[in-house]
C-alpha cells in the first residue's frame, strides 16, 4: 500500500523526476565535442505535461567542436514529440541564418530521427523539416543518448523549469 506523500511535496511525477535529475547534475553539464567532417545540431524538446507546456532548444556546433550559436524557445501547448521535431526545425533555421551547408543533425528523440530517415511520405512539422533540410547540400540524422545531448537539454529545463 503506498503512503500518502507529504504535504508541501511535489505533486507530479515529472516534478519530482526533474528534482532528481537536477540534484544529479548540479554542478552542469560538461560536455567535450570530438571533431567532426561537419557541422553538429543538438536538439532537443520537452513538455511539461504531455501535451503541456513546451519548449525547444537548438545548440549549433562546428566541425572543430566550438558552439556557434544557440536558441531555445516556448513553443506553447505541444507534446514531448512535437516540442522534439520543432527543435530539429529550429536548428534547421539556426544552420541556414549561418550559412551552413553540410550537418549532422543529433537528437535524443528516436521517434523523431527514424521518421526523418525514412523516405515515407508526413503531413505536419516532419515535411516542414524535409522542406527545410533539403536546403543543405549534405545532411546527416543521428540518434544520440540523451546523457550526449546536456546542453541542449539544460536549455529546454530552463525554460519549462525556471
Amino acid at each position: 500500500m503506498r503512503r500518502p506523500r507529504k504535504k508541501g511535496g511535489t505533486l507530479k511525477d515529472g516534478e519530482r523526476r526533474q528534482l532528481a535529475r537536477t540534484s544529479r547534475h548540479a554542478t552542469g553539464p560538461a560536455v567535450a565535442f570530438a571533431p567532426s567532417d561537419r557541422h553538429v545540431l543538438l536538439c532537443d524538446g520537452g513538455s511539461r505535461g504531455n501535451p503541456g507546456t513546451a519548449a525547444s532548444a537548438a545548440i549549433l556546433v562546428s566541425a572543430s567542436g566550438e558552439v556557434v550559436d544557440q536558441h531555445a524557445e516556448l513553443i506553447g501547448q505541444a507534446s514531448a514529440g512535437e516540442a522534439e521535431y520543432r527543435a530539429i526545425l529550429l536548428g534547421l533555421q539556426l544552420a541556414r541564418s549561418h550559412g551552413i551547408e553540410s550537418l549532422e543533425v543529433r537528437s535524443d528523440s528516436q521517434l523523431a530521427i527514424s521518421a526523418l530517415r525514412s523516405t515515407t511520405p508526413a503531413p505536419g512539422v516532419i515535411d516542414e523539416i524535409r522542406t527545410a533540410a533539403s536546403s543543405f547540400t549534405a545532411i546527416r540524422w543521428t540518434w544520440h543518448p540523451r546523457t550526449a545531448n546536456e546542453l541542449a537539454d539544460a536549455l529546454v529545463r530552463d525554460l519549462l523549469w525556471p
